[in-house]
C-alpha cells in the first residue's frame, strides 16, 4: 500500500518536517516495516508560477534518502504532494513493466498533481472509457489510468471535488456491467484514496474500505487503520497524509468514504468535508 502526504500552506514554504524529519515522517515510512517497504518509486511535486513541478525516481526512497530530502527542501510552494510507491499489479504484469519513471507518482498535467493509494482491478475497463485521454497513458499501472480519468472529469465538470465524485461514480457503474469477469471480487478496487492538487487547493477522496478484524494496521501509528487518511489543521497550513506524519497531537481521521476540499481564499484556508453515499 502506497504512502502519500499533501500540504496546503497560506504562504509558500517547504514541508521538510512532515516529509523528512522525525521517526514518523513520510520518508521514515519508506522503510519502517520489513516486508512492507515502499521500494517501487518516490516523487515530490509542488507548484512554481502556477505550474506543477515534479522530482521523482523509480528507486526506493529509503535507499535514496539524500535525493528525497533534496527534493523536499527545494519544494517551496503553497501546495506540495509527495508519494511513496509500493506497486500493485492487478494485471499480473512482469515486474520490469511495473517499475519505471512513467509509473512513478505524482502524475501531473494541466495545472494539477495527482496521487493514488490502492488498487483498481478494472483498469482496462476504465481505460476503455478515456477516449482521447487514453493515448496520454504512458505507463502500465492502474494509478495512471485513474489520473487520466480524473483529468477527463476535470475537463468535463471544472470542479476537482465533482471530478473525483464522478470518477468514483463511473467506476462503480462500470463494475455493475463487468463484475462477472472477476469471480471472487466484491468490489472494483481495494482502496481508492485519491489526492488531487492545484496551485491553491487540495482535494482528497478517502475510500480505503474498512478492513476486517486482524487486517494490517498503519505502518507507524498503533491503532490507526491502514488506508485511513489522517489530516490536521495548523495555524497556516493543513496536512493530509496516509497516516499521522509526526507525533504531535491534532491528527483526525477522515470518514470513509468522504471528500475533503481545502482552498486558499483571501489569505486563509477554507476546508469542507462531504460524506459520500455509495
Amino acid at each position: 500500500m502506497c504512502r502519500i502526504t499533501a500540504i496546503l500552506s497560506v504562504n509558500p514554504s517547504a514541508a521538510e518536517d512532515v516529509l523528512c524529519a522525525g521517526p514518523k515522517s513520510l520518508l521514515a515510512q519508506a522503510g519502517a516495516v520489513k516486508g512492507r517497504y515502499q521500494d517501487d518509486g518516490w516523487g515530490v511535486g509542488c507548484f512554481r508560477g502556477g505550474r506543477p513541478v515534479v522530482k521523482k525516481s523509480p528507486g526506493p526512497a529509503r535507499l535514496e534518502a539524500g535525493a528525497f530530502k533534496a527534493a523536499a527542501r527545494v519544494a517551496v510552494s503553497r501546495v506540495t504532494l509527495a508519494h511513496l510507491r509500493a506497486a500493485s499489479n492487478p494485471s499480473g504484469l512482469p515486474r520490469a513493466r511495473l517499475i519505471g519513471p512513467a509509473n512513478t507518482q505524482p502524475f501531473s498535467a494541466g495545472g494539477f498533481l495527482f496521487a493514488h493509494n490502492g488498487t483498481l482491478f478494472i483498469k482496462e475497463e476504465i481505460r476503455s472509457l478515456l477516449g482521447a485521454y487514453a493515448g496520454k497513458v504512458k505507463g502500465s499501472n492502474d494509478s495512471e489510468v485513474l489520473f487520466w480519468q480524473a483529468v477527463k472529469m476535470l475537463d468535463a465538470y471544472g470542479d476537482p471535488a465533482v471530478a473525483l465524485r464522478m470518477a468514483l461514480d463511473e467506476i462503480r457503474t462500470v463494475w455493475v456491467s463487468c463484475r462477472d469477469k472477476y469471480p471472487g471480487r466484491r468490489e472494483p478496487y481495494r482502496g481508492l484514496n485519491l489526492f488531487l492538487a492545484s496551485a491553491d487547493s487540495l482535494t482528497v477522496l478517502c475510500h480505503y474500505q474498512r478492513q476486517k478484524e486482524g487486517a494490517r494496521p498503519a505502518l507507524l501509528t498503533p491503532g490507526w487503520e491502514a488506508g485511513r487518511i489522517a489530516w490536521r489543521r495548523e495555524k497556516e497550513r493543513v496536512v493530509f497524509s496516509s497516516e499521522p506524519a509526526d507525533a504531535r497531537p491534532g491528527w483526525k481521521k477522515m470518514d470513509d468514504p468522504s471528500l475533503a476540499s481545502a482552498r486558499l481564499r483571501g489569505g486563509a484556508i477554507k476546508i469542507g468535508f462531504e460524506r459520500i453515499t455509495l
